[in-house]
């Protein structure tokens, strides 16, 4: 009993530290920008400016910049925007020189004096002014405008009667997309928002988030899309995640890996177009790898040459802030490859291996051909959180069948039928699917034979005992099936019994 009392400390502690968690810098800003929002005093607020700082990206600038407008603290903020100006060589543009210009005259003492003759300098040289705009100015739609037709049909009208369309669109679209507490929102009914300007070869960022079971996306050069759905919508395809080339046929469209954060939170996206080859990161971690996007609207031509970038209306909520775009020069576009990977956007391209720590935990198994999913040139598999949730629960709810999926692929399925469909509070698929770990959060209970492979790799993995573990695979109303992690036999059991649990997830 005492050692049982010990061993509950020790996964607790495992559990809460999670020493193996290291989200990517995309991911961190995001939580920075949530945290500034709740903070509670300037001490709190300079902490988190200086966090954001560490990170040195264009987008932690921009984020930095928006506490210039915040007294207690824009002075830190001024300082920490002026060296990033000064060390970072991809921070500039007309939406950067706007923000130094307001934070020159912040900039006090010996070393904002330094500050601001450096920036002074370096602002006055030419080619600081080829690099980021604002596309959204976080107070009105200045800079967008409503949909017309599609590329094809829109070229195909006379001037007179593509103004016409233009003013029906514009006075519908302020009806659809209004600014709501500095968000860019799309009220659920209506067509997409289109950029005023067109764009040939670029690089965005976009923060977006949806609703429960949403669809959205963003359209570049006014085609569809790079995808943004809720990954319930299993029906159209979903379950892959977002951030992939939903409308490819020839060409791969799916993601290379699910990088989604939870419903209702924010993802980041970083977008690269250059020619018809599009790459793109969500949230720091890889989707698109420089693959040809095809046209939509005529698959018999390449994309267009040049055409506005769209955020889709898909009949559900949505939400965007923080819209950035840099038109990439020619002289530019060879030098834009694989040189211009971070570390964390390279992670989802590495040799995998089990047991490896990877997205938040142990790799525990990777997909074979027999296998749905696979695919021969990306690696899929299953990760293994880095310890059992704390102490042994019921599997809950012993009076009704709610998910007898078996096979590997299908416990994320299952606990999401079971989460749904049991009220029985604690039970051990709840307790998977409310676990964030690693900074992810769409952990589940294992079908049997995921957790199978859970046993077969227990040693590489790591941190199990050989006692009885539960998967969400269920046998009738009364029993599930449970798995002893001594002899690796499989079988039934009360679901009011209490065994161990250890949460996985899909990549």
């Amino acid at each position: 009993m005492k050692n049982k009392f010990i061993y509950s400390i020790i996964t607790v502690l495992l559990f809460v530290l999670n020493v193996n968690a290291q989200p990517s810098n995309t991911q961190r800003l995001l939580v920075l920008q949530d945290q500034m929002g709740n903070a509670k005093n300037v001490s709190e607020k300079r902490n988190i400016l200086k966090e954001a700082y560490d990170i040195a990206s264009f987008t932690s600038f921009m984020f930095i910049s928006k506490s210039l407008n915040d007294e207690a603290v824009n002075k830190v903020a001024a300082t920490l925007v002026a060296k990033l100006a000064l060390n970072e060589k991809n921070i500039k543009g007309p939406a950067v020189k706007e923000i130094l210009v307001k934070a020159l005259p912040l900039l006090k003492g010996k070393e904002g004096a330094q500050l601001q003759s450096k920036l002074t300098q370096q602002m006055s040289s030419v080619s600081f002014n080829n690099g980021f705009e604002n596309l959204f100015n976080e107070k009105d739609l200045t800079g967008w405008k409503g949909l017309v037709a599609n590329p094809i049909e829109r070229n195909k009208m006379s001037a007179a009667d593509l103004k016409a369309a233009e003013k029906i669109a514009n006075e519908q679209m302020l009806k659809d997309w209004q600014v709501k507490n500095g968000l860019l929102a799309f009220q659920g009914h209506g067509d997409n928002i289109v950029t005023e300007k067109k764009y040939g070869n670029f690089e965005l960022f976009v923060d977006w988030k949806i609703a429960e079971k949403g669809d959205a996306g963003i359209y570049l050069r006014g085609s569809p899309q790079v995808q943004i759905w809720d990954s319930v919508n299993r029906q159209v395809g979903a379950q892959v995640g977002s951030g992939g080339l939903y409308n490819n046929l020839k060409n791969k469209s799916m993601p290379l890996v699910y990088a989604d954060n939870k419903v209702g939170q924010w993802n980041n996206f970083h977008i690269i177009m250059k020619g018809d080859k599009v790459t793109v990161y969500l949230n720091g971690l890889l989707t698109v790898d420089n693959l040809t996007f095809e046209n939509y609207w005529d698959r018999s031509i390449p994309i267009f040459e040049k055409e506005q970038i769209e955020l889709q209306a898909h009949g559900t909520l949505a939400y965007y802030r923080n819209i950035y775009v840099r038109e990439i020069p020619m002289e530019e576009m060879a030098a834009m490859g694989d040189a211009a990977k971070s570390k964390d956007e390279m992670e989802a391209v590495q040799t995998l291996k089990i047991g490896m720590d990877y997205k938040g935990g142990k790799i525990a198994y990777l997909l074979t051909p027999s296998d749905p999913g696979y695919d021969a040139n990306v690696q899929h598999g299953i990760i293994a959180a880095v310890a059992d949730l704390p102490g042994e629960v019921a599997w809950g709810c012993n009076d009704k069948f709610l998910a007898g999926r078996s096979s590997i692929g299908t416990g994320s399925q299952n606990t999401i039928d079971i989460s749904s469909g049991c009220s029985v509070a604690g039970n051990a698929a709840t307790l998977c699917s409310n676990l964030v770990q690693g900074g992810y959060d769409d952990w589940y209970l294992p079908s049997k034979d995921e957790l199978n492979k859970l046993f077969l790799q227990m040693k590489v993995i790591g941190g199990f005992r050989e006692v009885c573990y539960w998967s969400s695979t269920e046998t009738g109303k009364y029993n599930a099936c449970s798995q002893i992690f001594d002899n690796g036999f499989q079988t039934a059991n009360d679901k009011s019994t209490t065994f161990s649990v250890r949460p996985i997830r899909s990549f």
